[in-house]
């Protein structure tokens, strides 16, 4: 089904104002998108939900679901939030220890401390005296006292245990704490440790779950625990004897089940059912009479489900009554035992982007997430929708400009690959299949003339665009097992952790990368055993080199003279000649390699950065960098090619990633940009210059202006 129109809700607050211009840092005119990882909480009186990521703290109004504030922007990466429940306080944990207690009216920090290590589960006590949490580096349990975040407690089982989630719950006396351990009876399995307060003593485990544990909460009353675990089984205990007294479990292929107690004491579990396929099952179940309150379906290409999020999709489930998931990497849900018709907003794309693109007009910024696929901006109203809106479309994109100014993007599906005109009409132009999992993304030339996709034994299958027809078939010989087994060495496949399956998937020989030419003459095929280049016009290979010679290809020249190659030395790979080059660039390994818009430059980033002339073959220029940012990773020249953008990719210690600005003529330091807290994936200009687009692993794309800089 073909859908144009935007699937991001406009981009407004609850009082009217454009939410893409909240926080922004000096330079910036607007961000794209709300940040990554989340982990949401619900409100004790149901006013707010709170979404704590990458980019900071979002509080949205839970009536509207629209956002009211974001704050704690100055360093981000927010993973833990948690609501007191007077309705008083909200507190933030951050990556780099930081764990502040605000106020929930204005934001203001009312208190802060370091922490030992990273909080992985976060809960304040029932009469919100204390703060309590679990730290992901251990089995360590500390306690605050919440208004002066004074340490009260720590509790340690003797046990070390490294997760990054762990469930922690309070006791509606306040009187008990409960927290995980590593199991001594299962492998990779948790305990449960109930603890006093008060003294600090344990007094006792409970042991029953065969993998690890993902929520705890303590009934209404107290005298009981429910415990919900990644083997998809809930069981409920009593406190006092540390017994057994409910087992839940036979809910289908469980791949999470998280149990929550409503205020009257019934007990309720989100349960998700995931098959391996596209969709994915969410329902919220009553325990003991078995009554199915609610269900959905979660379609995507990548779903996984946690109590809280770490690496993948989050789904969240308190005061049984209140359920909050993701859905499509793109939307989040709401359902709540009230109003029993699911709501839906928007606070994505959710997971970060990789690459970006603006169409030739500069109206449009195409932007490949990891998961949400391709997502086309509209620069002006900062809205954005899917470049393939078909729902049956799979979510792992490509996204291509050419010389005529239009917009491709590959999708695939297995073996299956298409290509498609971005904001089309939803009709594929190529439908091809036979393409090798692990092998390289999917190639068009600039020209838009030629596709390409590599598939098993090394076959090369080049498409016609225009016809939507296979052209050619060429063949890339790889190294066979064998070859590999001699190069690597026994060594290697006696360690104990050696996988035979993982070996035959990632590590044999496979088409590594496929790069065209710009004037789509030429097709670049790299694998283990080296690299080739084919003539589009014969499809006769013109030229080779192995791996010990060229070990990695990076690009060709605008020109289409040089395809420049990287490893430990940069090399330039004379195609007309058929030669190569050393440049004695051998600073390596880079971080990246492109060249200006004229093709006289090629920009290297390794322990420096500098633009290589391929015309006087020498060092241009060496670009001066801020301190503690030397280890720059994207990078982008201006279309007049008059300017050259870089971004830092992260380092301890760092607060914001930097992004430097230069003239390439003279390598004069223009301005620095700070505003991701971290990795910059991808810079790109506007066609007029007078944007700059950058691309980060905190989930968002940040606009800034850089006329004044010109």
């Amino acid at each position: 089904m073909l859908n144009k129109e935007s699937v991001i809700s406009t981009p407004i607050g609850v009082e009217g104002d454009d939410v893409t211009t909240w926080a922004l840092p000096e330079g910036a005119v607007a961000r794209l998108g709300r940040g990554r990882e989340p982990d949401i909480v619900f409100s004790p009186d149901e006013q707010y939900l709170a979404i704590g990521n990458s980019l900071g703290l979002w509080i949205y109004d839970f009536e509207t679901l629209s956002p009211r504030a974001l704050w704690e922007t100055e360093r981000g990466m927010v993973g833990c939030v948690a609501f007191s429940p007077n309705g008083k306080w909200i507190a933030a944990s951050n990556s780099d220890h930081i764990l502040k207690i605000l106020d929930i009216l204005t934001g203001e920090c009312l208190v802060q401390v370091e922490t030992e290590a990273y909080i992985s589960g976060m809960t304040f006590s029932p009469d919100s005296q204390y703060l309590a949490a679990a730290y992901a580096s251990s089995s360590t349990v500390e306690i605050w006292q919440t208004e002066t975040c004074e340490s009260v407690r720590q509790y340690y089982p003797g046990i070390d245990f490294v997760s990054f989630y762990r469930p922690i719950s309070i006791s509606p006396d306040s009187q008990l704490i409960a927290s995980t351990c590593s199991s001594e009876t299962y492998h990779n399995a948790d305990e449960i440790v109930i603890w006093e307060v008060g003294n600090g003593e344990q007094i006792t485990v409970l042991n029953a779950h065969k993998s690890w544990v993902s929520t705890l909460c303590f009934s209404p009353c107290g005298r009981y625990l429910a415990s919900g675990g990644e083997d998809g089984t809930v069981y409920e205990w009593e406190v006092e004897t540390g017994q057994k007294v409910q087992t839940y479990t036979d809910y289908g292929d469980v791949y999470r089940i998280i149990p929550s107690y409503t205020p009257n004491g019934i007990l309720r579990a989100a349960i998700v059912n995931y098959h391996g396929t596209d969709a994915t099952t969410i329902f919220v179940r009553d325990l003991n009479s078995g009554e199915q309150l609610y269900s959905d379906q979660v379609w995507g290409n990548t779903v996984h489900f946690t109590s809280m999020s770490d690496w993948g999709t989050t789904v969240v489930f308190s005061s049984g009554s209140q359920l909050a998931y993701e859905s499509r990497h793109e939307f989040i849900n709401v359902w709540t035992s009230e109003n029993p018709d699911k709501r839906q907003f928007t606070h994505s794309p959710i997971s970060y982007p990789t690459s970006a693109v603006f169409s030739d007009d500069g109206k449009t910024l195409a932007v490949k997430h990891h998961h949400e696929g391709v997502v086309l901006w509209d620069v002006a109203s900062r809205r954005s929708r899917p470049a393939v809106a078909v729902e049956t479309t799979d979510k792992n994109q490509f996204v291509y400009n050419t010389e005529s100014g239009k917009l491709y993007v590959a999708s695939i599906k297995d073996d299956n690959v298409r290509l498609w005109e971005a904001d089309g009409d939803g009709v594929p132009l190529i439908e091809g299949t036979g393409r090798k999992y692990w092998s390289a993304f999917p190639a068009l030339s600039p020209t838009g003339k030629f596709f390409a996709y590599a598939g098993e034994d090394g076959s090369l299958k080049v498409w016609d665009v225009q016809s939507g027809k296979q052209k050619y078939q060429l063949t890339h010989p790889l190294k066979t097992d064998i070859d590999i087994y001699e190069e690597l060495g026994d060594d290697y496949f006696d360690d104990d952790e050696f996988d035979d399956d993982e070996f035959d998937e990632e590590d044999g020989d496979k088409i590594e990368t496929l790069k065209f030419s710009y004037d789509g003459k030429i097709l670049a095929s790299e694998s283990t055993g080296g690299v080739k280049l084919w003539d589009m016009g014969s499809s006769k290979e013109i030229g080779s080199f192995s791996c010990d010679i060229v070990p990695a290809i990076m690009g060709f020249s605008p020109c289409g003279q040089y395809l420049a190659c990287n490893g430990d030395e940069v090399l330039l790979w004379d195609t007309i000649n058929n030669e190569l080059r050393l440049t004695g660039l051998n600073y390596g390994p880079y971080a990246f390699i492109g060249f200006s818009p004229c093709g006289r430059y090629l920009a290297c980033s390794g322990d420096e950065t500098f633009l290589y002339d391929l015309r006087q073959h020498e060092i241009h220029v060496r670009l001066s960098l801020p301190q503690a940012c030397e280890r720059m990773y994207a990078a982008a020249f201006s279309s007049c090619g008059s300017y050259f953008a870089a971004g830092a990719w992260w380092k301890e210690g760092i607060v914001k990633m930097s992004i430097c600005l230069w003239e390439v003529d003279t390598g004069k330091h223009i301005v620095t940009f700070w505003g991701h807290p971290t990795d910059v994936q991808a810079l790109v200009f506007s066609p007029e210059n007078k944007l700059l687009a950058s691309a980060s692993y905190d989930g968002s794309i940040l606009l800034w202006d850089v006329t004044p800089c010109f």
